[in-house]
């Protein structure tokens, strides 16, 4: 069994890893708006409340995202036959050749970074991280502090 600080070496690792990737995709692309457009490609038409709970966004930011990919061509909203209160939202070619596009430029810089590597560690390094993503995954979301109430802050403060 790993030590734990072996473990925490690892956590520092894949945190710079995803700092590192974010920083370099983040001049170029607005993430959130690509994971939006391709929730949206992969299982669309969808109500912008299954795209925000599927994505752990709030509700204003889904829209706001919604409102920005439309604007820009690249989703089309059309009324929710199942509900009038709501719309569905669904990909556009444009939207569509964007996400390819940005698909491509991404494996194209993943294969630059390891190009030198042998074929064994991509195979290693791809199961490991399959296997880290799945973990994860697995985790579940931890509960939520509760706010301490009101009342008991007043009273900790006037005890103090």
């Amino acid at each position: 069994m790993a030590q734990r600080n072996e473990r925490a070496e690892l956590a520092r690792a894949v945190m710079e890893l995803l700092d590192q990737g974010h920083r370099g995709i983040s001049r170029h692309l607005d993430l959130t708006r690509m994971r939006i457009l391709g929730t949206v490609a992969a299982q669309g038409p969808l109500r912008p409340g299954t795209i925000a709970a599927g994505l752990g966004l709030t509700a204003s930011a889904t829209s706001r995202h919604l409102t920005a990919l439309e604007r820009a061509g690249r989703i089309a909203v059309e009324p929710d036959p199942a509900d009038q209160r709501t719309f569905l939202a669904r990909v556009t070619e444009t939207g569509q050749a964007e996400l390819d596009s940005a698909v491509e430029a991404g494996s194209a810089a993943f294969a630059e970074v390891v190009a030198d590597w042998p074929d064994e560690d991509i195979v290693t390094a791809r199961r490991l991280i399959t296997r880290l993503t799945e973990a994860w995954a697995g985790r579940g979301e931890p509960p939520a502090p509760r706010p301490e109430p009101g009342w008991r802050r007043a009273r900790r403060t006037e005890e103090e």
